[in-house]
C-alpha cells in the first residue's frame, strides 16, 4: 500500500468517527418542571421533562430521592400525548417539605441513550 493509500484510509476512519460521535449527541434535556435548583411552595403532582426530540417512555424514567437518599415512590413514565419529547412521569403522593434529586436517563426514538440529574426543593 502506498502512503497515499494509507492517508485516506486514515481520514475516513477519523471523518466516519467524528461523524458516529456527532450522532450520538442529538438527545438533549431542554427544561424540567419542577424548575431545576428551585423551591416550590406547593408539591408537584408530576415530574416534566422535556427533550431535544422524541422519547421512548418504557425505555426512559427517573429515580426521585429526599434530602437523606431514600428513594421516593413514582408512577410510570409516559409521553405527553402531544408531544412525544415531553416524559411525564407522575407522583402518587404529595411531598414533604425538603430537597430533592431527580436521577432520570432517557432513550431518544432513534435508540440514543442520555441520562442527567438535577435537584429541586418543596417549602411548605
Amino acid at each position: 500500500m502506498s502512503r497515499n493509500t494509507i492517508a485516506i484510509a486514515a481520514l475516513a476512519v477519523l471523518a466516519i468517527g467524528a461523524l458516529a460521535t456527532s450522532a450520538d449527541a442529538h438527545l438533549k434535556l431542554k427544561s424540567v418542571s419542577p424548575a431545576s435548583d428551585v423551591s416550590s411552595k406547593v408539591s408537584p403532582e408530576e415530574i416534566k421533562l422535556n427533550f431535544s426530540e422524541g422519547v421512548i417512555a418504557k425505555f426512559s424514567g427517573l429515580e426521585l430521592k429526599d434530602e437523606a437518599g431514600k428513594t421516593i415512590t413514582t408512577g410510570v413514565p409516559v409521553n405527553d400525548p402531544g408531544d412525544r419529547r415531553q416524559l411525564v412521569v407522575p407522583l402518587p403522593a404529595p411531598l414533604v417539605a425538603g430537597r430533592y434529586t431527580v436521577t432520570w436517563h432517557a432513550v431518544s426514538e432513534d435508540t440514543h441513550r442520555v441520562k442527567g440529574e438535577y435537584s429541586f426543593g418543596v417549602d411548605r
